[in-house]
């Protein structure tokens, strides 16, 4: 969609301009089920999850090819800022991707982000999650 690309180009004024005309945040890719949302939170721009999140974007949609969230997105790119904003904003952390359970805090423990860590589990992610596949915890 527009907003789909304006968000990939990082074009701030072209996201707003687009959901203030009615565009809707939820619409993505088809391929894969990534939307704006999930473009943003991938690549740590926080005015553009911001007003993607004030216009009705889904900030617990997840992708169809895996199950990823905004927030997963965001942990595994190692984005403590982008993690912080998402948490503020009402993000569930202990939703896993539907293809092998990872939550955020595993992304984050993997990663060696024990701010990450901090922000997750004080935001009351499950410590002792297990995948789905392997049944490791963070």
């Amino acid at each position: 969609t527009p907003l789909y690309q304006a968000a990939r180009s990082k074009s701030t004024n072209a996201v707003k301009m687009l959901l203030d005309l009615g565009a809707n945040a939820n619409l993505g890719e088809t391929s894969n089920g990534f939307t704006p949302l999930h473009w943003a939170a991938q690549n740590n721009m926080p005015e553009i999850i911001k007003l993607l999140i004030d216009k009705g974007a889904n900030i617990d949609c997840i992708t169809t090819d895996g199950g990823r969230t905004p927030l997963n997105l965001a942990a595994m790119n190692k984005s403590a800022n982008t993690v912080k904003m998402l948490l503020d904003m009402g993000a569930n952390s202990n939703l896993g991707e539907t293809s092998d359970g990872f939550t955020p805090l595993h992304y984050a423990a993997q990663n060696d982000m024990p701010e990450i860590i901090k922000l997750l589990i004080n935001k009351g992610a499950n410590i002792d999650c297990v995948t789905m596949n392997d049944g490791l915890t963070p």
